[in-house]
Order: C-alpha cells, then sequence, then structure tokens
C-alpha cells in the first residue's frame, strides 16, 4: 500500500483512539497502524485485537466507515482497561 494511504492510515487510527476517549469516555484504549502487517491493532491494557486493513479494501477503495464501526463496536463502554475485549458479535471464548 502507498505511503499517502499509510499516513491516512494511521490518521484514522489515531481518530478512532481520540473517539474512544472523548466521546465514548473510554480510558485505556489505543488504536495503531501497524504498517508491516498493514493491520490495526485495537489495545486495552494487555488485550489486543487485530483489524486487517485488506478486509476493509474494497473496489471502490477503502472502508473506513465499516472499519471504524468495528473497532469502535469492539470497545464496548464500561470496560475496564485489561479486560477482555471481544469483536463485535461474538460472546467470549468458551474454555
Amino acid at each position: 500500500m502507498s505511503s499517502d494511504w499509510a499516513e491516512e492510515a494511521e490518521q484514522q487510527a489515531k481518530a478512532m483512539t481520540r473517539d474512544l476517549v472523548e466521546v465514548g469516555r473510554t480510558k485505556g484504549f489505543r488504536v495503531t497502524y501497524q504498517r508491516r502487517e498493514a493491520r490495526f491493532a485495537l489495545r486495552a491494557g494487555t488485550v489486543t485485537l487485530y483489524f486487517s486493513a485488506h478486509d476493509y479494501n474494497g473496489p471502490r477503495g477503502m472502508d473506513w466507515l465499516r472499519l471504524r464501526i468495528d473497532v469502535l463496536s469492539s470497545a464496548r463502554p464500561g470496560q475496564a482497561a485489561g479486560q477482555q475485549v471481544e469483536p463485535a458479535g461474538l460472546g467470549p471464548a468458551p474454555h
């Protein structure tokens, strides 16, 4: 992916982190873009969820809205940093 695209991805990741902190009042969550793996990482304490950029790149370009919805939905309000973060629509993993 091009460097312009990577810069946009990093800006989007920062904006998602800002949204989590300012709008959602969710502290301890951070979204970063990892260039080497071409994925976004949602971190909450020691737990990390990954969102592959390739999954959101379609024929019309990058679906930033779908990515943002998936990331922000995964960081549900009321969870303390360090608790398990689960992808939207999935329950806890069986033990």
